[in-house]
């Protein structure tokens, strides 16, 4: 599977939408963008773009380093260094607020953009995002972030690979996607972009309550990184936020549970749809 790409500045995307689908017939339809967790690629959303394509303008990006897109040039990332490209590429290619739909690192980098640029993001849907991780995952992580440092010709998929998935033979094909993916990108993206995400501990609970946009925390109830109760714990803290657990999923629910997680995206889309910008 791969999707057609354009490029903005060093980042590759995928488009998919009806330019014309409003409710106000003198505007266009609403821009979502979707952003991929780390070592993945655009197309990890490859059950979602279709779903919503008809009513939304559906960007889908490649994060640095990932996919088709170029590596950033300092070899030490931050969260703020995703959030400014993601900044960026909604300036130059979309020219209006998104809604952001993020994937793990994905997820947190939407948050960070809602956080960093709050005139940017109409809405924040963050999937199998993390909060308060505590030291003795961070530390595993942090090892392995190293690990893949210092050896970049490794062998990467075999871990996540049986975390995503523990071998459930009906989500064996989307196994495979994600595989092919991680041993085929960039190495030293992937390396840069894992070691960046090992020290997240999250976003502070101070910066995510002044995210007053509507806002979404999903994860899978078998999440054992990133778990429903740092869902949960997120959805308290901001004043317009709700979380979805779903059952029996694991780290990689848009694609093994897409019905499920489509079904709440809609509905938080609608939601976004008619949110106030006054109330923020």
């Amino acid at each position: 599977m791969k999707w057609s790409r354009k490029i903005s500045d060093g980042i590759a995307y995928h488009y998919k939408g009806n330019d014309t689908a409003s409710d106000n017939i003198n505007s266009k339809a609403i821009p979502i963008v979707f952003i991929h967790g780390v070592g993945l690629r655009a197309e990890s959303w490859y059950r979602q773009l279709p779903a919503f394509s008809e009513n939304y303008q559906c960007y889908s990006i490649d994060m640095p380093g990932h996919g088709e897109s170029a590596l950033l040039p300092n070899p030490t990332l931050s969260l703020t260094d995703f959030a400014a490209v993601l900044k960026t590429f909604i300036d130059k290619v979309i020219g209006q607020p998104v809604i952001v739909v993020g994937h793990s690192l994905g997820a947190m980098t939407a948050l960070q953009t809602a956080v960093t640029y709050p005139e940017m993001v109409t809405g924040v849907a963050a999937l199998n995002a993390i909060y308060e991780r505590p030291d003795c995952a961070a530390q595993n992580v942090q090892a392995r972030a190293e690990s893949l440092l210092d050896n970049l010709d490794q062998e990467v998929s075999k871990q996540p690979i049986a975390r995503w998935f523990d071998g459930d033979e009906q989500y064996q094909d989307d196994a495979e996607l994600c595989r092919t993916w991680l041993d085929n990108g960039n190495r030293l993206g992937y390396a840069r972009a894992y070691q960046m995400f090992a020290h997240l501990r999250g976003i502070s609970a101070d910066d995510l309550q002044n995210i007053r946009v509507p806002a979404v925390f999903l994860t899978g109830e078998m999440d054992i990184n990133s778990k429903p109760e740092m869902s949960l714990a997120m959805a308290e803290i901001l004043p317009n936020a709700h979380a979805v657990i779903v059952p029996k999923a694991r780290h990689m629910t848009q694609m093994t549970h897409a019905s499920s997680v489509n079904a709440a995206l809609a509905t938080f889309f609608t939601q976004c749809d008619s949110y106030d910008t006054s109330d923020a």
